[in-house]
């Protein structure tokens, strides 16, 4: 078993404290207006930030910027190899919003894009260019297919992605990140990747903590997904004390190993481009709410290293000790 990092393969239990869904380096993009917190597009800032993750504990990060979107691997590389922090890249779709109206993925088959995630995983992911998102491949793989699914949940455009990872996983063993719109849909996708063939413990719902909805988080974990809870000391959606609540009863309820974390960082979300709180703030600050409202250094371990372990993994889940 082992993780597929930008640098190479690695074992699962060097990953460490790992941020399970985070951002980088997003640049633009040809015919997109991307907002300019949404651009995260100097290499010496993203290092800066990395590097007081990692003098702060952290390990390791799984930047979720996919295929066409500002996605750039080759720095995402330079960075792992500057500052030794583990970074696992995205393959796959990500949503309308980040691509032209006449993408390529809008008219692309099932078995195109199919193809796309697969050679992405296992021959290297396409260098970034604004506008030509074929203009040449670099030698960094993927370790991780990015999906997601809009306000109208899987309509046939984003099925069509769906199914597309879905094949990918079963000619590669990558796990799947998906995004979701405020929470919305997460049931939906989870049930739609296991009906297509994909293990339940490969799956990583992003954003179940957008709107709380404990009920709906506990019948999703019954499933056996991994939930990712990234929407950390981010005021305008809800206060880490409410999330903290939410946490702690969905550690109660038994589902302390569904659960990773991370930060989703924006622009203004990192310390290093002048915002806050900082990608630190997950392996610092965040942790120590957790333990003084009443979650067990045990939970707390297993949601940022045990699981991340587990879910980032290509192979058998029930085997992450090697």
């Amino acid at each position: 078993m082992f993780v597929r990092t930008v640098l190479g393969d690695i074992p699962p239990r060097l990953l460490g404290r790992t941020s399970c869904h985070d951002h980088l380096v997003v640049r633009r993009i040809d015919g997109v207006e991307l907002p300019d917190r949404f651009v995260i597009d100097d290499g010496e800032k993203s290092a800066l930030e990395l590097e007081r993750f990692k003098s702060y504990g952290g390990g390791s990060v799984l930047d979720a910027q996919p295929f066409g979107a500002g996605r750039d691997v080759e720095t995402l590389a330079s960075l792992s190899r500057s500052t030794g922090v583990h970074i696992v890249a995205s393959t796959g779709i990500h949503k309308r919003f980040f691509y032209r109206d006449d993408f390529w993925s809008y008219g692309a088959s099932t078995e195109e894009l199919a193809r796309l995630f697969v050679s992405e995983i296992s021959d290297g992911a396409y260098a970034y260019d604004a506008g030509l998102p074929f203009a040449g491949r670099s030698k960094v793989r993927a370790g991780v297919i990015k999906t997601a699914t809009g306000k109208n949940g899987l309509d046939d455009y984003y099925e069509k992605i769906f199914r597309a990872a879905s094949i990918a996983h079963r000619k590669t063993g990558a796990p799947i990140l998906t995004h979701t719109e405020l929470s919305a849909f997460g049931a939906q996708q989870a049930r739609f990747l296991i009906d297509n063939g994909v293990s339940p413990s490969c799956i990583i719902i992003s954003h179940m903590d957008r709107v709380i909805n404990t009920a709906a988080n506990v019948a999703l974990a019954k499933l056996g997904v991994y939930l990712d809870y990234d929407t950390i000391a981010r005021v305008g959606y809800h206060s880490d004390e409410e999330e903290i609540r939410h946490i702690g009863k969905m550690v109660e309820e038994g589902f302390s190993d569904r659960i990773v974390l991370g930060m989703d960082s924006t622009r203004d979300r990192l310390a290093s481009y002048g915002g806050k709180p900082g990608l630190w703030y997950l392996v610092t600050v965040f942790p120590e709410k957790l333990k003084r409202m009443g979650v067990s250094r045990e939970a707390v371990d297993r949601m940022l290293i045990d699981n991340p372990c587990s879910a980032l993994s290509f192979g058998r889940r029930e085997d992450c000790g090697d």
